[in-house]
């Protein structure tokens, strides 16, 4: 028996409105498309025999499938329902969930090709006041060195306010949609207390933004995503030791 059929059958709904039903049941399909568990081209079960397995009425199944068809997951057909293509579902409009399963090289392959573009364009137009910004989100960070979730937050605080800086709505939207994957990796690492080096990198990126400099802004900041990248392979090569 494929994955596919266990999906359906281990699955249970914990909700017990019409509508949280639904939403419930989006939400674990989605996932379960973006991660591969449902691939490209699967098609779904006939709604009458899923909606028997799963208890649910066609009325939630079709709202589900109403919000999966509306950000191009899947194709309702008269031949059944199926599974779209990556290139119909890598879209922005599943930017932030798939941002969510991302690996670390990813992730900071990701970083090195915006957040360096960002700060050079940043570094054309940084005023006092968003140096200002960046030197007390540093100084807030010193005073919690002990708590890696509030240092993660405040870290990406610091890179946002720098896609801010820009006021380009589309570069500060996507790079804020990497929020939670961002986060969960930069926890790992200053829970290890590795976050000196990320202190003295963003003190070196602050100086460049005041030098209104952006060859030397871009510089630092590959400089430190490099760094960055650095301490997470080796503590994932940690984790594979133990």
């Amino acid at each position: 028996m494929e994955k596919t059929d266990l999906f359906f059958d281990n699955m249970q709904l914990f909700t017990a409105s019409r509508t949280t039903i639904s939403a419930e049941l989006f939400e674990r399909l989605r996932s379960a498309i973006l991660t591969g568990v449902l691939p490209p081209g699967y098609v779904f079960p006939n709604e009458n025999e899923l909606c028997q397995k799963l208890n649910i009425g066609r009325t939630s199944l079709r709202e589900a499938y109403s919000s999966l068809e509306t950000l191009n997951l899947i194709t309702r057909k008269k031949t059944g329902t199926v599974v779209n293509a990556p290139q119909e579902i890598n879209t922005f409009l599943n930017f932030e969930e798939i941002a969510r399963t991302i690996d670390t090289a990813t992730l900071m392959e990701y970083r090195s090709v915006t957040e360096v573009a960002i700060i050079q364009n940043a570094a054309t137009k940084v005023t006092q006041a968003d140096i200002d910004r960046l030197k007390e989100i540093i100084r807030r960070m010193e005073t919690v060195q002990d708590d890696a979730s509030t240092l993660s937050q405040y870290d990406f605080d610091f890179h946002a306010s720098i896609a801010a800086i820009t006021k380009n709505q589309l570069l500060i939207i996507t790079f804020n949609t990497i929020r939670a994957i961002y986060e969960d990796f930069t926890e790992k690492m200053f829970d290890s207390g590795a976050y000196a080096q990320s202190f003295e990198d963003h003190k070196m990126i602050i100086q460049a933004l005041e030098a209104r400099n952006p060859v030397l802004s871009g510089e630092m900041m590959y400089r430190h995503i490099n760094n960055v990248q650095m301490l997470l392979k080796s503590l994932q090569e940690e984790e594979s030791d133990s």
